[in-house]
């Protein structure tokens, strides 16, 4: 960890609203896109990440993350998913929701209270398939996308591929994935 975001951190423990401040003036653009990628609305994605600052600075006395960015993305992510939920009969047109039908077709349905018990065995499934059978392009692209929310557009500047094979790495991934998840029996064949 940084001895930024160290100081962060002490001011998190301290109490002291400058924590705010220097997590805004250290990550707000990048917590920002996070939220504008899954909600497609700069006013709601700048309340996401005024939620998250507030939300890590209360956490902070009793979590210690490793990576503070890390920790205030993801918080910032899953503040905007929630929003997303809350308002997607609305929202309908946003690019998260096209994401997250695309892997419908490789993750299992939930709702029943065996999905529940289920998705710990999920996630590490997909963790494990992310850690040890995808190539680091295929994880690489497989985060931005699925995890981060970006485009298409996005994927192909970033990582200098056409738009037909960045979708196309992204659909053997899913396959490969899929295939995964059934040899590890979280999905049936």
């Amino acid at each position: 960890m940084g001895r930024h975001d160290q100081e962060i951190l002490d001011l998190c423990r301290a109490g002291d609203q400058q924590a705010i401040a220097a997590m805004a003036e250290a990550y707000g653009s990048y917590c920002y896109k996070v939220a504008l990628n899954i909600l497609g609305d700069h006013h709601d994605a700048e309340e996401c990440v005024s939620d998250a600052y507030l939300a890590v600075w209360n956490a902070i006395p009793a979590a210690e993350p490793g990576n503070l960015l890390a920790y205030l993305a993801k918080t910032t992510r899953n503040i905007a998913l929630k929003r997303l939920a809350y308002h997607q009969a609305q929202k309908r047109d946003s690019g998260i929701v096209l994401v997250l039908d695309e892997l419908a077709e490789v993750l299992p349905a939930r709702g029943t209270v065996e999905d529940a018990v289920a998705e710990g065995l999920l996630m590490q499934a997909v963790n494990d398939f992310l850690r040890y059978k995808a190539s680091k392009v295929q994880r690489n692209l497989f985060l931005r996308r699925y995890f981060w929310g970006d485009s298409i557009a996005d994927l192909r500047k970033r990582f200098g591929y056409s738009e037909s094979k960045t979708k196309s790495i992204l659909h053997r991934t899913r396959t490969k994935l899929r295939a995964y998840l059934e040899t590890r029996g979280v999905l049936e064949p």
